[in-house]
C-alpha cells in the first residue's frame, strides 16, 4: 500500500502543480493581451476553466491525505472514541463511493461526448478532452480515499 501512495502523491503533485502553472501562464498572458493589444485571448478561460476542475479535484485529494478537508470535528468531538472511528470509517467507505459515482459518471459523460462528438465554443476541440478532468480527478480521489480507508483499518486494529 506504501507504493501505491507514493504514487498517488507524485500524481497528486503533478496535476496540483501541472494544472496550476498552466493556469498562471494562460490568465497572465489574457491580462497582458487585455492591456497591451486591446485584445483578450478568448481561448484561455476555456483551457483554465477545464483546468480548474483538474485542479480542485487534485486539491481535494491533496487535502484527504494532510487530513485538512471538513469535517464535523465539533459534533464528533463529544462521542465516544470508539463512535468516532466508527464515523470516520463510515464517512471514509461513503467518500470512495462518492467519488466512484463521480468516476463511473465522468467516463460516461466523456463516452457520450466523443459519440456525439461535441466540440468546444471557442477553440473547437473535442470536448471530452475537458471531460477527461472528472473521471481523472475522481479517479485520484478514489484511490487518496481508498488508502486513506486501509490506514483507518489498521490503525483500528492496532488499537484494539
Amino acid at each position: 500500500m506504501k507504493v501505491l501512495d507514493k504514487i498517488v502523491i507524485k500524481i497528486e503533485n503533478y496535476l496540483c502543480i501541472g494544472t496550476f502553472i498552466i493556469m498562471l501562464l494562460l490568465t497572465f498572458a489574457n491580462v497582458v493581451s487585455r492591456f497591451a493589444l486591446h485584445m483578450a485571448l478568448s481561448f484561455t478561460e476555456e483551457i483554465v476553466t477545464g483546468l480548474f476542475v483538474l485542479a480542485s479535484l487534485a486539491g481535494t485529494s491533496v487535502a484527504v491525505r494532510s487530513q485538512a478537508h471538513l469535517g464535523l470535528d465539533f459534533v464528533i468531538g463529544f462521542m465516544p472514541k470508539k463512535v468516532q472511528k466508527i464515523l470516520e470509517v463510515a464517512a471514509t467507505i461513503l467518500a470512495v463511493i462518492l467519488c466512484g459515482i463521480m468516476f463511473y459518471y465522468g467516463v460516461q459523460m466523456v463516452r457520450q461526448e466523443m459519440f456525439l462528438e461535441q466540440v468546444t465554443a471557442t477553440m473547437q476541440w473535442p470536448e471530452w478532452i475537458y471531460g477527461l478532468t472528472v473521471p481523472v480527478g475522481a479517479g485520484v480521489l478514489v484511490l487518496r480515499y481508498a488508502i486513506s480507508l486501509v490506514s483507518q483499518i489498521s490503525r483500528w486494529k492496532e488499537v484494539g
